[in-house]
């Protein structure tokens, strides 16, 4: 993992509460995507993951070492910590994004309040509990917001962007929403 920004780095929010934000290695980011076959095609892919497809596009699919979003109808991403040992067929297209995405950690009291102040999202317990996902925009850029437990958000972003929102994120340390 390459560092872009020196990282640890914590504040706090206007509110006074305490936030880190850190960059996490991604291990191995594999998006598979497919026709009408997909289904039972990516399915039998994951398998060796322990994963199968989640019937929603809000929770988050996770076994030991590995998470499985589904992104789309017909589009998932896992992150995992062995790289994925299966080839593209008729039914779905299987493509490594890990030199293309990193990962930010949000943790404590503040990160959801920070969130909100960058992203137009609800990220209360009750909207965004933890275990789902979402998939918005942060200053024009798509980012994927995983909460993994109270006060902990690991985002997904583009990786030529990670430098750029993880400076607009500190920038917003003590200032109002």
């Amino acid at each position: 993992m390459v560092k872009h920004n020196k990282l640890p780095v914590n504040g706090t929010i206007s509110t006074g509460e305490a936030v880190t934000i850190s960059e996490v290695a991604t291990g191995h980011i594999t998006q598979f995507a497919g026709w009408d076959g997909f289904e039972p095609a990516v399915n039998a892919a994951l398998q060796s993951f322990g994963l199968s497809l989640s019937a929603d596009y809000r929770t988050a699919m996770r076994h030991e070492n590995s998470v499985l979003w589904r992104i789309a109808p017909n589009r998932v991403l896992l992150q995992s910590a062995m790289p994925v040992d299966y080839a593209s067929s008729d039914d779905i297209v299987v493509l490594d994004l890990s030199d293309a995405r990193r990962c930010l950690r949000l943790e404590g009291a503040g990160a959801a309040g920070l969130l909100a102040r960058v992203m137009a999202i609800d990220f209360s317990a009750s909207a965004f509990p933890v275990g789902t996902f979402v998939q918005a925009g942060m200053h024009h850029v798509g980012v994927l917001v995983d909460r993994k437990g109270d006060q902990t958000f690991d985002l997904l972003i583009p990786t030529t962007w990670t430098a750029s929102l993880c400076d607009l994120l500190i920038s917003h340390f003590g200032h109002a929403a």
